[in-house]
């Protein structure tokens, strides 16, 4: 009892200091929302999506040799698709690549866009290049910008945008414009993503707004969340930005995407744990301050404990650093940090800043400008056992607790879950950026592979060859080596030599230094392709392989494995320079590596984290190994289900984009909503656990199976409405199809969040508290049931 002294005294002191300055806190909270507002609105431009390879990795080696003597072969580049939709002629399509090339000159000169290669670039000599780039009879056209790495991700989209807008006001009746590669997609994703989401999330807070006020009892109180979210986000976003626009983190659109979507959850959510015990206490007969008293110390101690336990989950993804996942966990953990310290502030503040408007807050929607009075005395108050029976919750716990439903319920509710936790260990694993892409980027970009098939899709292979140290390129040995390089590379990947382009070959077949060099000094054609290929020293040679596949498909995963194994091969059996391999697939492939790699060990270490916090708090040893089982297995089945979902197409009969059947789960997708979900269903689990805690810990039952049944009967209304807030937050990720990670994690997050609302929270976690009795605090011990309960009040109070 001790302890419940020290925290009801430093609960009493806190809520004095804010009853005295409410408007001081207030002040100072509207004035860091003013000062980040600036911060917020400059966030957008510090976003990218030029991850690159993780250093340590052999693509970040791969990149940097290639790099280092060819700094132009990762310049992106960007392709304008003419295609013509009736009777054309070589003048029409000149005709709109002029006045593309026009329009684009301004970062000609700037230098963001290097160059605009087209058909019309390639006389005389050359003039037989130029008809890889038309296609009469599709009656289709293609040209090549080139961006330059140097320049900062804003110029490129600007210059990209830029790009985008004159292909809308180029195309016409008779003739379609269209302009795709990875920044145009990342840019059309993003607009198309981001006005989806707005939407969603808009009209969805509404419903959330309205959920909130109908649960809680009160339209007035809604005020109160609608405050904190804004003040959320606003100080989120201005944290954020001094980070991304320093480079400290790499910021990906979808990161700003997810933080939005759990300002608006925990914002509301916590404000919803507050003021549904404000209003439960008010019902009860309590002051305005002893219930704000109250609220802050069991409703506010739920939400720290709970929110400490999810901003460690969610930091574990800083761990990864693929892809922007490591900046997803600290953007999220600063998040939840503001969510956590805007709502123990505010929610108090703002209450004892207007107490006259909130303190008449009704306890009936529908009368929401006047105050329910307290029960008639001649009604008899309920014991708070015989009061929770009274709801649907209340009698679920009633019946589970008993024995043997609280053996056979688990058991029923993992058989149910073990064919998801079963289907996750045979996921097809697909390579999916978290950029994502358009309809009409889509579109051109198969039109281009169909009509250009040749043309690689602007991403080939390539294969980098250093003569020995003081040698040169221009000799019969080093020809040599680079005919062995290639045909090793040919068999072990298993493309024709036809796809090889290099110095060393033509039309498939290996030619020696005396027949290059005879058609350097003869052929034109053959000294573009050298100045093309060989750096100016003349050390090093690139050659590249066109695919014969999508070159960014599971296929294109195997392709840097065996080319890899294929220089290394190369390299053990020939003493020549330094070979090296390339592909931006390897990005991928490395982070998928690095990821795996590491998971097994940020889970341990997250879990052991987390529960020694819970373990602390309850002083209670085994109540973390409890908390294990209840989400263990929920988890690995939430995950397995998106395999049903996107892999299977178990929802395409719905007609919904986004949760159709994409081939498999986007890799990283299973790694990041695995520490979500880990801290979501502790969060849940947390809030039930605390009343079961208070409970036991005020005297008010002197076994577990009361406690468990009237706290969950207690909050089961209000984890519930949370829980339905929760998943509402995040529709906006699946409302939209332009990104398919960011589609495939909001399915998992609504999933595993109503999972846990509705089967772990209601029949897993009572059923296994029930089984342990007084071993569920051990160390410490209960206090036994007091004598005299007094009212039902003074029993909330405490409770």
């Amino acid at each position: 009892m001790e302890e419940t002294r020290e925290v009801a005294d430093v609960t009493k002191r806190y809520v004095n200091f804010v009853h005295r300055h409410p408007w001081c806190m207030i002040i100072v909270l509207l004035v860091l929302t003013a000062v980040a507002v600036p911060f917020q609105m400059r966030l957008g431009g510090t976003a990218t999506e030029n991850f690159g390879a993780s250093s340590g990795t052999r693509s970040f080696t791969e990149t940097e040799d290639i790099k280092t003597r060819f700094p132009s072969v990762f310049d992106d580049i960007e392709t304008v698709y003419v295609q013509c939709e009736g009777p054309c002629s070589i003048p029409n399509f000149e005709e709109v690549i002029d006045k593309f090339s026009q329009g684009m000159a301004p970062y000609l000169q700037g230098g963001s866009v290097v160059n605009i290669i087209s058909y019309f670039n390639f006389t005389g000599a050359l003039s037989v290049l130029k008809y890889g780039y038309y296609n009469e009879t599709a009656k289709s056209m293609f040209a090549t910008m080139e961006l330059s790495a140097g320049a900062s991700d804003g110029a490129l989209d600007e210059a990209v945008q830029h790009a985008l807008d004159l292909a809308t006001t180029l195309s016409s009746v008779s003739m379609s414009v269209y302009v795709t590669g990875s920044t145009s997609n990342r840019l059309l994703s993003t607009a198309a993503t981001g006005k989806v989401i707005g939407i969603t999330d808009g009209t969805g807070f509404i419903f959330i707004i309205l959920l909130f006020g109908w649960q809680v009892g009160s339209w007035r109180l809604t005020l109160i969340p609608s405050f904190n979210t804004g003040c959320v986000l606003l100080i989120t976003e201005g944290l954020i930005y001094p980070l991304s626009a320093s480079g400290a983190i790499t910021l990906p659109s979808y990161v700003t995407s997810v933080c939005l979507f759990l300002s608006i959850a925990l914002s509301v959510d916590y404000s919803f744990f507050h003021l549904s015990r404000f209003q439960e206490l008010r019902n009860e007969g309590a002051t305005l301050e002893e219930a704000v008293e109250a609220m802050v110390r069991t409703a506010g101690r739920v939400v720290l404990v709970s929110g400490v336990v999810l901003l460690f989950t969610w930091l574990a993804l800083a761990f990864f650093p693929v892809f922007g996942t490591n900046t997803l966990g600290y953007c999220s953990a600063i998040t939840i940090f503001v969510c956590i310290m805007v709502n123990l502030t505010m929610n108090p503040a703002i209450i004892f800043a207007f107490p006259n408007f909130f303190g008449r807050a009704a306890l009936d929607p529908w009368r929401c400008c006047r105050c329910r009075g307290r029960a008639p005395v001649d009604q008899a108050p309920l014991t708070a056992v015989e009061d929770v029976t009274k709801n649907c919750y209340g009698s679920v716990a009633r019946a589970i607790v008993k024995m043997p439903c609280s053996i056979i319920v688990p058991i029923i509710v993992y058989i149910i879950l073990l064919p998801g936790a079963i289907r996750l260990f045979s996921a097809d694993l697909v390579v999916g950026g978290v950029s994502g892409g358009t309809a009409k980027t889509e579109y051109a970009t198969d039109a281009i592979l169909r009509d250009f098939p040749n043309s690689q899709g602007g991403v080939p292979l390539v294969v980098l060859l250093d003569a020995p140290v003081g040698e040169s390129v221009k000799t019969a040995s080093y020809f040599a080596s680079s005919c062995h390089l290639m045909q090793i590379m040919s068999r072990d990947i298993g493309v024709s030599l036809d796809n090889f382009r290099g110095i060393a070959m033509e039309d498939g077949v290996c030619i020696g230094w005396p027949a290059a060099e005879q058609k350097l000094n003869s052929t034109a054609l053959y000294g573009y392709g050298w100045q093309e290929s060989v750096n100016p020293a003349n050390t090093s040679t690139l050659m590249t392989v066109s695919l014969p596949f999508d070159a960014f498909s599971n296929e294109a995963k195997a392709l840097v494995t065996q080319s890899r194994d294929a220089v290394d091969s190369f390299s053990s059996a020939f003493n020549s320079g330094t070979a090296a391999v390339f592909h931006p697939m390897a990005v991928e492939v490395d982070a998928e590596e690095l990821v795996w790699k590491r998971i097994p060990y940020v889970v341990l270490a997250t879990l052991l984290v987390v529960f020694v916090v819970i373990a602390l708090r309850y002083r209670a040893a085994l109540i973390p190994v409890k908390l294990f089982f209840t989400i263990a297995l929920p988890i690995v089945s939430v995950l397995g289900t998106g395999v049903f979902v996107f892999q299977d197409g178990a929802l395409n009969w719905t007609g919904i984009p986004s949760l159709k059947s994409a081939g498999g789960l986007v890799w990283i997708n299973p790694v990041a909503c695995t520490f979500m979900l880990i801290g979501f269903a502790l969060d849940y689990d947390i809030f039930l656990f605390s009343r079961i805690y208070a409970d036991r810990k005020a005297g008010i039952f002197n076994n577990d199976v009361d406690a468990i049944v009237h706290a969950v009967a207690k909050t089961g209304p209000v984890i519930t409405t949370a829980g339905c807030i929760m998943a509402l937050a995040f529709t906006g990720m699946v409302a939209q199809h332009s990104n398919p990670f960011l589609c495939q994690m909001g399915f998992t997050m609504i999933f595993g969040i109503l999972m846990d609302t509705f089967v772990v929270r209601t029949l897993l976690v009572p059923a296994f508290l029930s089984l342990a009795g007084r071993f569920n605090w051990w160390p410490a011990a209960m206090p036994q049931c007091e004598e005299q309960l007094g009212d039902q009040n003074e029993i909330s109070l405490r409770a």
